[in-house]
């Protein structure tokens, strides 16, 4: 699927006239055309999936669960391969991914740092999942912004560092190139083309999520009102 994204601008006659932007097509996401371009950072990370449930649980049913229970049970840690290139942070199964895992993780609004066991802002259930970090890997970055907090397990506090200080840079850059203070600083056309895809993909998920949503609620009130109907009167 492709679409071409428009912007209209007023010319000095006062008439309208459209400019052609970024053209729209969600294969262009992929991992072997985003290495093509030169990202800024790129490399492989675990990343941690934490069921929802598990995040209510007390620290030490949350040990039990990440002990000794089925796997769909407590988190778990899942091999990604990260692309950080113009204004996002992509995610993909491997280097050859065709599509990324998930929307693209917006910069400009994102956090980025290592954290560490005892840290006062992590939450409980990371520390205890500290002592359970896959095999070859001995240090953990989080990306954080208003709606969401990942964490992404390396092999060592070098490459995190690395990880942490690009996503730090990028969101300086695109945060300066929103305000328009960043006239006659390059920024690659491929890069403006991906970054319109990206926002076109959240688009599209966040869509998708809403109307999950809704289907749930709706469901949710018709079980309620044949729950109530099946009781009935008693005299």
């Amino acid at each position: 699927m492709s679409s071409e994204i428009r912007r209209r601008n007023v010319n000095t006659s006062g008439g309208e006239h459209i400019v052609p932007m970024a053209t729209y097509d969600e294969t262009h996401l992929s991992a072997p055309a985003l290495l093509a371009s030169s990202p800024i950072h790129a490399g492989f990370a675990m990343k941690l999936h934490v069921p929802v449930f598990y995040s209510f649980l007390p620290s030490p049913i949350q040990w039990a669960l990440s002990s000794w229970c089925p796997t769909g049970w407590s988190p778990q840690w899942k091999r990604r391969y990260l692309i950080a290139l113009g204004g996002y942070l992509y995610r993909f199964k491997d280097e050859n991914g065709s599509t990324p895992k998930g929307a693209p993780i917006t910069v400009d609004i994102t956090e980025a740092r290592i954290i560490s066991r005892g840290d006062t802002s992590t939450s409980n259930e990371f520390n205890c999942l500290l002592d359970l970090l896959p095999d070859g890997c001995d240090t953990v970055f989080e990306v954080s912004s208003l709606a969401k907090t990942q964490y992404f397990a390396v092999e060592s506090r070098e490459e995190a560092l690395a990880w942490v200080n690009s996503i730090r840079q990028m969101r300086q850059d695109s945060i300066t190139r929103n305000m328009g203070h960043s006239k006659g600083i390059p920024y690659p056309n491929q890069w403006e083309s991906f970054d319109a895809s990206a926002r076109r993909l959240q688009e599209q998920k966040e869509r998708i999520k809403n109307r999950m949503s809704a289907l749930d609620k709706k469901e949710q009130e018709m079980q309620t009102l044949g729950g109530s109907a099946n009781m009935g009167y008693f005299s």
